[in-house]
């Protein structure tokens, strides 16, 4: 099939820079609108309501990822998305109106949150089967890795966007340029992002059969359900450490908030060089080498456990680098490994680790901090993410 297709190199396809260029413009969208919700929230209610803002999106897209990614299988990717882009639009068109008229209200806030997770748990899925149709298998990689870089690059913009525009515009403004970041894409969907390889369907004669129909392929496919297995555990890892890990670090060594920023800006800096690398390192097993190289990351994140603030840095800096490298291979790997009927399934249970565990996963590592102290706590996180890592890397060589 891949023989009767053109595929221009990647410096002249404009499909795929239009690919790149609009998911980094509604990712910076997205950005700036969550920087506006947190701050609008902090105003109309109390801080355990901006909390469930903030999270109540996430119990929606828990509840329908599964679905979606059965859907993804079935129907055309790029129209989904299409829609679920314009349905995005609609919702902030109409809640921006609701501010113009009645201003902000918790209730508003609520709706707006979670509408946005039923919406990303169908637009999630499609989005993740469109790589293995747009390019060629060896420039996977690539692709993953300047997707990579534009994310990177839109949570430089996008965040202090947002905190601009609700300063100056209010939220009304930040959920407009949001709308205007959505449909960018949608445009760019319709008119330039077109696949060159045709999908492959599901076959299952409902969306019950062919979620039974993923878990089965699962089982029965050893080299796809490791990797399924690695990136579960990959997500659940590494982000309590950076979320709860490195800010009760900085905290309790008298850091300064300052130092935080720092810290993390450390990290976005080296992960973008990360993957830049991944655009120039060709090893012959690409999941094999990003996961041996995330058990630098985790010496990382026990790292940050009890180094001092220097060590920090430099942990920081090696989980950042690691991220970067490793993401970009392991999500051409995943490309390459899942057999395409599967690829929105697939993508929806990896997810699924984010939307319905991580909480999980959070208040157990926050749990072990106050019992055991945060270098235990890092430092055993730390040792399951390398013996996750290392027992995957054994299985797919």
């Amino acid at each position: 099939m891949t023989a009767t297709v053109d595929f221009p190199p990647l410096a002249r396809d404009r499909r795929v820079q239009g690919w790149i260029l609009s998911a980094g413009i509604s990712q910076a969208g997205d950005v700036a609108w969550y920087v506006g919700l947190a701050w609008s929230a902090t105003q109309v209610t109390t801080p355990a309501g901006a909390g469930l803002v903030m999270g109540i999106g996430a119990l929606p897209r828990a509840l329908v990822l599964l679905w979606g990614g059965a859907l993804a299988d079935r129907v055309d990717a790029r129209r989904t998305m299409v829609l679920a882009n314009l349905g995005r639009i609609v919702v902030l068109a109409a809640a921006a109106a609701v501010v113009s008229i009645a201003g902000v209200s918790l209730g508003l806030l609520l709706a707006v949150a979670v509408l946005f997770g039923l919406v990303d748990a169908i637009y999630t899925p499609a989005a993740g089967t469109m790589p293995r149709r747009m390019v060629r298998g060896e420039d996977l990689v690539k692709l993953a890795a300047g997707t990579q870089l534009a994310n990177r690059l839109a949570v430089f913009v996008g965040a202090p966007l947002g905190g601009f525009l609700v300063a100056h515009g209010g939220l009304a403004m930040v959920m407009v340029v949001d709308a205007v970041s959505f449909a960018v894409i949608a445009v760019a969907l319709v008119w330039v992002v077109r696949p060159r390889l045709p999908q492959v369907s599901s076959g299952g004669r409902s969306i019950r059969a062919d979620l039974k129909a993923g878990f089965g392929y699962l089982r029965g496919d050893r080299p796809a359900r490791t990797l399924v297995i690695a990136l579960f555990g990959l997500n659940l890892c590494v982000g309590p450490v950076l979320a709860v890990g490195l800010v009760q670090r900085t905290s309790a060594a008298g850091w300064g908030a300052g130092s935080l920023g720092l810290f993390q800006a450390c990290s976005g800096l080296l992960a973008a060089a990360g993957a830049v690398l991944a655009m120039r390192w060709k090893p012959v097993n690409l999941a094999r080498a990003g996961l041996l190289a995330l058990i630098f990351q985790a010496a990382g994140c026990v790292a940050i456990g009890f180094a001092p603030r220097i060590g920090v840095f430099v942990a920081m800096a090696v989980i950042g680098f690691t991220a970067g490298l490793a993401s970009a291979q392991l999500s051409a790997a995943f490309q390459q490994t899942i057999a395409p009927a599967y690829l929105g399934r697939t993508s929806s249970i990896v997810s699924l680790s984010d939307e319905a565990l991580m909480p999980l996963a959070m208040t157990g590592f926050g749990a072990m901090v106050s019992l055991a102290g945060i270098g235990l706590a890092c430092g055993v996180l730390g040792a399951v993410f390398a013996a996750l890592m290392i027992w995957s890397a054994a299985r797919l060589t």
